[in-house]
């Protein structure tokens, strides 16, 4: 039998002692990872784990975990060594669960949301104005954002930020971060946060283009440049599927900066964020774009929502972007003090 008692649990190798979060846990979590531990397997290794099983490579798993890919394989080698089973199928495009990989897959996934959201929880619980503050963004909003920060920092100096830029949206619900500067139609269940400003977009190309030129340009016979395969499921990157012949789209990248750097250059038109497009010297927006539906948001986990330093950045960065709302809603022009880079 496997105990649900707080009191008592199945010992992992080197445990030999009730873990700190063993009483926030549910009943139910406690017997859920009882039947995890009781394998030998420790939350550490778990993470390793489930980070290939959703990957399906190493190299990607080490990109999750912020570790190199040999770590992740010595401990997938050790993990396998320990319950003496193969949890992984080795083929040359990358790792495949095993059968007794998917159980222990089924298994696993219900405690790893559980020891997150008793994190989440814990951290929540955290009275102090110190302490790291994990923020999440994109590296085009880097100079509104470090310009912030430089204020926040001098109200605030016992709390440390933390910065991730990166065109992947971290899970806030998997404490990739506490608090994410995003782009979003509707942030999904269990965050909590505001609006800045509806996204506004529009189709620029560089003054000098005869486009530029043109009251109503016909879009499907010019050259563009647009997003590649990873991010087409982006809004403006469908917008500009459904009104231009691909092979009209002379370049591709997954790079917005490489995309405003293309337009510049004259390579072709470009759907770009009006505070980008506007702010790009050599660039004219031709054609204002609506319906996307996408605004600017200040998100963190309702879990994190009262803890002091996720609550006073979240306020400091809400009152300090809220001054490009005409920008980011495509309504105004940038001043010098204002611009942003790719």
């Amino acid at each position: 039998m496997i105990p649900a008692s707080p009191g008592k649990r199945p010992c992992a190798p080197g445990w030999d002692a009730t873990p700190p979060y063993w009483q926030g846990l549910s009943a139910l979590a406690q017997s859920r990872l009882g039947r995890v531990w009781e394998t030998g397997v420790d939350w550490e290794s778990l993470k390793f784990f489930l980070a290939v099983a959703r990957e399906g490579t190493l190299a990607g798993a080490g990109r999750a975990l912020g570790v190199k890919h040999s770590t992740v394989l010595r401990r997938v080698a050790a993990l396998e060594s320990g319950l003496g089973i193969r949890l992984f199928e080795r083929h040359p495009n990358g790792y495949l669960l095993t059968d007794a990989g998917r159980e222990m897959l089924d298994s696993s996934v219900p405690v790893e949301e559980e020891l997150f959201s008793l994190e989440r929880r814990l951290s929540g619980r955290d009275l102090r104005l110190t302490g790291t503050v994990r923020l999440a963004t994109l590296s085009t909003l880097g100079p509104w954002i470090c310009r912030a920060l430089a204020g926040f920092r001098l109200r605030h100096p016992g709390i440390r930020v933390e910065v991730s830029a990166s065109i992947a949206t971290a899970n806030l619900a998997r404490y990739e971060a506490d608090v994410a500067v995003r782009v979003s139609r509707n942030p999904p269940d269990g965050l909590v946060g505001r609006r800045i400003a509806p996204l506004s977009h529009g189709v620029y190309v560089a003054a000098t283009h005869p486009a530029a030129a043109s009251q109503t340009p016909d879009l499907a016979v010019q050259d563009w440049v647009g997003y590649d395969d990873s991010r087409a499921d982006l809004p403006p990157a469908r917008w500009l599927q459904e009104r231009v012949p691909a092979d009209r789209v002379v370049l591709r990248t997954n790079d917005t900066a490489m995309m405003i750097a293309a337009a510049q250059a004259g390579l072709g038109m470009a759907v770009l964020p009006c505070y980008l497009g506007d702010s790009a010297p050599g660039l004219r927006r031709i054609v204002a774009i609506t319906g996307l539906g996408l605004d600017l948001w200040i998100l963190t986990h309702r879990d994190l929502r009262r803890t002091p330093r996720i609550r006073a950045l979240t306020d400091f960065l809400a009152k300090e972007l809220v001054q490009y709302r005409d920008l980011i809603s495509g309504l105004g022009r940038p001043s010098a003090d204002s611009e942003v880079g790719g």
